[in-house]
């Protein structure tokens, strides 16, 4: 009987045989790439990053094949910003979008500050990552969560092949079907039944599109609305925390039915992965899994409420809406099996607009942005050179964050609040919950970060909260 060697063997065995010649000096090119981004999703949620809680035993094997980051940032505290640079490598400044589209209002007479103006949409001379790829004949896929625009600005106008269930939607209106107003995305409503988990019906097209282009070099981009507001999950997981916990109190953190939500995500992951091997995939496929920002920590709007503040993030300060970084720092998960041989624990620096030009490096392609950097060489054990990081929110976010900036260099982080001009320094490395302002104890220090952190805000021409005219007193609010 002949032997059969399916397309991705020989895949392999020309990438092994690169790897051989160069002595192991080089990134090979052209890995199919899978980039899973959860909505919410906190840096403590994970068993990985210490929670002993909610079960993630295939994100913790994800890690453990893999590099777990201890220090990655979203590009903001809020989805749309960070999305944005997810998909384009550029800062949020640079886009525009320094809030979350449609959240940015005319100051109320309770706010000192009027913030600034943002594009309701990313514009389409940001390329994104699928676009570029398409000089590498790359197949692209979107399936979930886009949150940039409509339209237009939709990812099957903006390099992907294939779009399923994103528009300018931030989240669903339930988490069971029909999931979106019936009849308005038929990709899944129209597959799906009664009792159907959007968690679920996501993964489902995902694995259906890695079948379909398995003996084709792909780039996937899997978006959970998970675990976002509202916060609904299966019965049977919800009981399970229920009965683990031996107790129903809702101000008990996680909460079970977020809890529940975490392992659903989890739980299809682990599907993925499988689906992966069982196609012979797993070696040439770069596996990405990291969050849009930091978990909600406070009480939602009233029509989201229902189980909120779903998370606490740990001994990290605040969440999601903030610059401190329970709203900025995000497990990060990277897996490359034929170029990452062990697992790693890195404390880089890392923030989201670098996946744009990783993606780019391990595609064999020049583009680059001066936003962001590789982390390919993290891949092989190298180290990156230090730099400055800023996060720029000059806006109220719905949580209760106020206008501000923050920067790190080292282990050093500078914030700025508009409101009162007032400024904090925290040194991470050894006061992680941003507990101790070390301002009067490092007075030099202080005037260094902060004049790095104005050079780069004026480089970056970004845009600054002003006085309200109508301002009345009676300080900020959450909304207007």
């Amino acid at each position: 009987m002949p032997i059969r060697f399916n397309n991705n063997f020989f895949k392999a065995a020309i990438v092994l045989c690169f790897l051989v010649s160069c002595g192991e000096k080089s990134i090979p090119g052209n890995p199919n790439i899978i980039m899973i981004v959860a909505d919410d999703l906190g840096w403590y949620d994970l068993g990985c990053y210490g929670n002993d809680f909610i079960e993630t035993p295939n994100l913790d094997r994800l890690a453990s094949d893999g590099i777990r980051f201890t220090d990655a940032y979203a590009a903001a505290p809020l989805c749309s910003p960070s999305r944005a640079s997810l998909m384009t490598g550029l800062h949020p400044i640079t886009v525009n979008i320094t809030e979350h589209i449609h959240g940015n209002h005319p100051a109320g007479p309770n706010q000192k500050l009027q913030t600034p103006p943002i594009a309701q949409q990313l514009n389409v001379e940001f390329e994104t990552i699928a676009e570029a790829l398409k000089e590498k004949n790359y197949h692209t896929a979107f399936i979930g969560k886009w949150h940039l625009g409509g339209g237009k600005f939709k990812p099957d106008n903006r390099g992907f092949d294939l779009n399923i269930a994103g528009a300018w939607n931030g989240l669903p209106q339930s988490f069971f079907y029909p999931f979106f107003a019936p009849g308005e995305k038929p990709e899944i409503q129209d597959t799906s039944k009664e009792g159907d988990y959007l968690t679920d019906v996501l993964t489902n097209k995902a694995i259906e599109y890695i079948t379909q282009k398995k003996d084709s070099t792909f780039f996937m981009s899997l978006n959970y609305y998970s675990p976002h507001v509202p916060i609904e999950a299966k019965d049977s997981l919800v009981e399970k925390y229920r009965k683990k916990r031996g107790a129903t109190d809702e101000p008990l953190l996680p909460n079970i039915h977020y809890a529940a939500m975490v392992e659903s995500i989890d739980i299809n992951v682990g599907r993925i992965l499988k689906k992966l091997n069982e196609l012979d995939l797993e070696e040439h496929t770069i596996v990405i899994f990291t969050s849009d920002n930091g978990g909600l920590s406070v009480r939602e709007v009233p029509a989201f409420a229902k189980h909120t503040p779903p998370t606490d993030n740990g001994m990290l300060r605040e969440g999601k809406g903030y610059v401190y970084e329970g709203g900025i720092r995000e497990p990060l998960l990277i897996r490359w099996p034929l170029v990452i041989r062990e697992a790693k624990l890195d404390s880089t620096p890392v923030v989201g607009q670098d996946f744009f030009n990783t993606i780019m490096e391990v595609a064999g392609i020049k583009k680059r942005t001066s936003d962001g950097v590789s982390l390919a060489p993290l891949f092989k054990s190298k180290t990156l050179p230090e730099r400055g990081m800023l996060w720029h929110l000059p806006h109220y976010s719905p949580q209760g964050g106020e206008p501000s900036t923050a920067y790190r260099e080292g282990d050093w982080k500078l914030i700025h609040h508009y409101e009162d001009d007032r400024y904090e320094l925290f040194n991470l490395k050894t006061d992680l919950s941003e507990s101790n302002n070390r301002i009067k104890e490092d007075p030099e220090r202080f005037e260094t970060l902060k004049e790095k952190m104005n050079a780069t805000l004026l480089e970056m021409n970004a845009k600054l909260p002003e006085p309200n005219p109508n301002y009345q007193g009676g300080g900020n609010s959450k909304s207007n």
